[in-house]
């Protein structure tokens, strides 16, 4: 089954599953709790997108154009932290659980692998990063008299202490 399949059925199927995930939490905590969880997880998810949406989304606009690299690598667009905050803001608990999934430091690590959201290796967290592509950026034609190729260094082996024994 293809992809788009996958994702018309998903579609269709998450609001009778939201309903179910419903009726299941306001059978522990009463219509009127579960309500004001519904409420609370879709209103911290439309008061991040509140407050940092329209960061992001500049953000994001700047990746697309090309300007992003232009005003420094060190900007960075947080995919992961994003997505998370439109979970919460659409009402439904298996949304909210998705949200809160999202966040876990080695679903998020996943995800980065498989979106290819993850920064280069050592950077700060996740991100959508403008990458640096061999052909990318201004190219430095050099004479073969001006440069040389360099031996690789030699990996210095660590000495171990001696036990008597």
């Amino acid at each position: 089954m293809k992809i788009g399949k996958w994702l018309v059925a998903g579609l269709v199927l998450l609001p009778l599953a939201e309903l179910i995930a419903f009726l299941i939490v306001s059978a522990f905590f009463g219509v009127s709790g579960a309500a004001v969880l519904l409420i609370a997880g879709s209103g911290a998810g439309i008061l991040i997108l509140y407050r940092r949406g329209p960061r992001w989304l500049q953000d994001v606009r700047d990746l697309l154009s090309g300007r992003f690299a232009a005003q420094g690598s060190e900007r960075t667009v947080p995919a992961i932290p994003a997505l998370a905050a439109v979970l919460l803001a659409i009402p439904g608990f298996l949304t909210d659980l998705a949200a809160l999934l999202v966040l876990v430091p080695s679903v998020r690590t996943r995800l980065d692998t498989l979106l290819g959201t993850g920064g280069p290796p050592g950077a700060p967290g996740p991100a959508f990063t403008r990458r640096r592509h061999p052909g990318a950026g201004p190219v430095v034609d050099l004479a073969p008299d001006e440069w040389e190729v360099l031996p690789e260094p030699k990996r210095r082996r660590r000495k171990r202490p001696h036990t008597e024994g």
